[in-house]
């Protein structure tokens, strides 16, 4: 007699098995784009050595770089990624016309050595082309590519993937302390269904806890507004600044040179990574930068500097964060897996291809289950079939009544 599941395993069993069934191909494509993001500038350069890797030595000032783009015709300047290592370029993201309403959005490779544009491309352009791949893959794992009703799908399909984690957990958490030795395990003396169970279970157990990380990060990165506020209730999380007003002349604005010089002054020891120029009255210069043993890769050190005096209105660094802070900022590293170095990057990159095996695996397993139930089910048919055969035949014999005739 075959042992009944007892009722609670048995809930925990069914919410695993539809939401594996029902999401399972979302939950394949989510983490196949995250593991692919995991490294996605170093594949975007692969895919766009023509855009992405500098052709001459020697790095120019930022300055001369903007005032480039500036000779081409382009609009204002948003944003300047500055190259770090050896055959980077400088990237600028800026409007393609100098029109204030309506100029596209761009983004602009300079050559470091040359000054030379290498190319443009859409900073809000999708498309499966080498240059737009990447963000694609971007905004498909963020919102599905519907925009910021996606980024609500996505959120809660990613509770649902944590909640089939937790199913999966409870599901495979040995009963037994002999079942411990056997929870990373495949029994290669076993059918092969039985071997794809055992590669189902150890996968999920090997990888369980950087499946609830991913899922768990990757869900509060969709309500980060909402988490943030939650987390302000413990410990303060401060808004970005404003600018504060200043009496100064007409013409004191500083120059771009005057403010990065100003920062790489104050902080000797860290990169400039990124610069966001003010996009507004209320908004000044906005700089990333980062040094070894950093775990954001912008950096772990973000300056908020007034455009007029070239004053540090706010730094945010790990010595000055709030313990709501330093939480909100490791989210996105402990997500990426850029929290933990190469190894970090890798365990998350091998984790996005889990629920791909996780859903594969445990579709093989259902199917051919629901096939032996379904041979199961024949076989007790045809023996119940026969049985009453039997059964009426031997009623007939002890009554004395022939079998009918077949002519």
């Amino acid at each position: 007699m075959a042992v009944r599941q007892a009722p609670r395993r048995s809930a925990w069993f069914t919410v695993h098995r539809w939401l594996g069934i029902g999401l399972g191909l979302w939950f394949a494509l989510v983490g196949l784009t995250g593991s692919l993001l995991v490294y996605d500038e170093a594949l975007d350069a692969w895919l766009n050595p023509q855009l992405l890797r500098a052709r001459s030595a020697g790095v120019l000032p930022a300055e001369t770089i903007v005032a480039r783009a500036g000779e081409l015709g382009f609009g204002a300047v948003e944003r300047i990624r500055f190259p770090l290592a050896a055959g980077e370029v400088y990237r600028l993201q800026l409007r393609a016309t100098t029109r204030r309403v309506g100029a596209e959005r761009i983004e602009a490779l300079f050559d470091p050595g040359s000054g030379q544009l290498l190319g443009t491309r859409g900073a809000d352009a999708l498309g499966v082309s080498p240059p737009l791949l990447m963000r694609t893959l971007y905004e498909f794992h963020r919102n599905v590519l519907l925009g910021p009703t996606g980024s609500n799908i996505v959120g809660v399909a990613g509770l649902l993937l944590l909640a089939s984690s937790v199913t999966g957990i409870v599901l495979g958490w040995p009963r037994k302390r002999a079942a411990w030795r056997r929870l990373v395990w495949i029994n290669r003396r076993a059918s092969a269904t039985r071997q794809v169970f055992d590669l189902h279970r150890s996968a999920g157990a090997l990888f369980a806890v950087l499946l609830l990380l991913a899922t768990l990060t990757g869900a509060t990165l969709v309500y980060l507004n909402y988490v943030r506020d939650l987390v302000d209730l413990v410990s303060p999380v401060k808004s970005f600044p404003t600018v504060p007003w200043r009496a100064a002349p007409l013409d004191a604005e500083r120059s771009l040179p005057d403010a990065i010089a100003g920062v790489r002054a104050a902080f000797p020891q860290h990169a400039l990574v990124e610069l966001r120029t003010p996009t507004g009255q209320l908004t000044g210069y906005e700089f990333f930068l980062k040094r070894p043993g950093d775990v954001h890769r912008l950096g772990d050190t973000i300056l908020w500097v007034h455009p007029l005096t070239g004053e540090i209105l706010v730094e945010r660094s790990g010595r000055t964060r709030t313990a709501g802070e330093a939480f909100m900022h490791w989210l996105y590293p402990l997500h990426s897996g850029s929290a933990l170095g190469t190894p970090g990057l890798v365990a998350m990159c091998l984790t996005g291809l889990l629920p791909l095996l996780l859903v594969s695996t445990g579709m093989w397993v259902w199917l051919r289950k629901r096939r032996g139930e379904r041979i199961s089910r024949e076989r007790r048919e045809q023996r119940d079939v026969a049985a009453g055969a039997m059964s009426a035949l031997s009623f007939r014999e002890k009554r004395g009544i022939s079998a009918p005739s077949t002519e």
